[in-house]
């Protein structure tokens, strides 16, 4: 009788375990993950938590970082820390089935430790800097990972959809200005962001070109590199801008009234997410282009 309860257990594990999984998924660490549709999920990184709840996965989030916004019910969510430092204990107190995270926010210490835990960990493409080729791939990964492909296409079909009528209004345009964003705690701290960014991603989606990109990553802002910059439009965070004053605080920063954007007062606030490459981007991009050609503010 035990022969053949063990017998069946043996087969019963055989059969059902490949079905109950949804295959596996590599992560952009090296590192696969191949456990059941998840139903407790830490999602590290804004976009993630956006493609989640994009894919109708919302309800599976039971703990994120405290840099997104979006959607309002992320506020109710657990928070595990800052978003380049999650906390470990915080995580593994949510007793996650995975933890999802992109790569600029999980170091490899941190996913050994937690996968030390016996948690599975999925790492996906960095999400400042792999532009929307790369937002369309941690899509599939994270759809394959609920088994649900059809819904992943479906979310990159329609990012595809606007970002075709995006193009059609800048083919129109046949300008491309000089854009630079700043990021800022306060008047006293700033920051430009060049090549390998989500911001970079923005600037190039709506037909601009980054003043910025003679580096790469963050660069302390500077008066003469602002000057040399000659940004004709300036974007910060709405966060950003509030803490320095709006737009006339802006405009006391080191260099700015001596650029064409600051002499337009041409200070534009973007989402507070937009550093890391999401699902609302196309939307981000719109928004963006249409401040742009509008008349400059008085």
């Amino acid at each position: 009788m035990r022969a053949l309860a063990i017998s069946m257990l043996f087969t019963g594990t055989l059969l059902v375990s490949p079905l109950a999984s949804a295959g596996p998924v590599k992560g952009a660490d090296g590192q696969t993950v191949e456990i059941a549709p998840p139903k407790r999920v830490v999602a590290i990184n804004s976009s993630l938590v956006e493609i989640l709840f994009g894919l109708g996965k919302g309800g599976t989030v039971v703990g994120t970082d405290v840099g997104g916004n979006f959607p309002p019910e992320q506020a109710k969510i657990a928070k595990v820390g800052h978003p380049y430092h999650p906390s470990v204990e915080g995580i593994i107190s949510l007793s996650p089935d995975v933890v999802l995270a992109s790569q600029e926010n999980l170091d490899a210490a941190t996913a050994a430790q937690l996968r030390g835990a016996r948690i599975p960990v999925l790492v996906l493409e960095n999400s400042s800097k792999e532009g929307v080729a790369g937002l369309k791939r941690r899509i599939d990964a994270v759809a394959r990972l609920f088994d649900i492909p059809e819904a992943g296409q479906k979310m990159t079909r329609e990012i595809d959809q606007r970002l075709s009528e995006l193009n059609k209004r800048i083919a129109a345009t046949k300008t491309k200005p000089r854009i630079l964003f700043i990021y800022a705690h306060g008047p006293g701290e700033a920051f430009v962001y060049g090549r390998d960014t989500g911001v970079h991603v923005l600037i190039e989606l709506v037909g601009g070109q980054n003043a910025a990109d003679f580096t790469t990553g963050t660069k302390a802002l500077s008066a003469e590199g602002m000057v040399l910059a000659a940004p004709d439009a300036i974007i910060m965070l709405h966060r950003s801008l509030e803490a320095v004053g709006g737009v006339a605080g802006a405009l006391k920063l080191p260099g700015v009234a001596l650029t064409p954007a600051g002499k337009n007062s041409k200070i534009i606030a973007v989402d507070d997410t937009v550093r890391w490459v999401g699902p609302r981007f196309p939307l981000f991009a719109d928004s963006l282009f249409t401040a742009l050609h509008a008349n400059a503010r008085p």
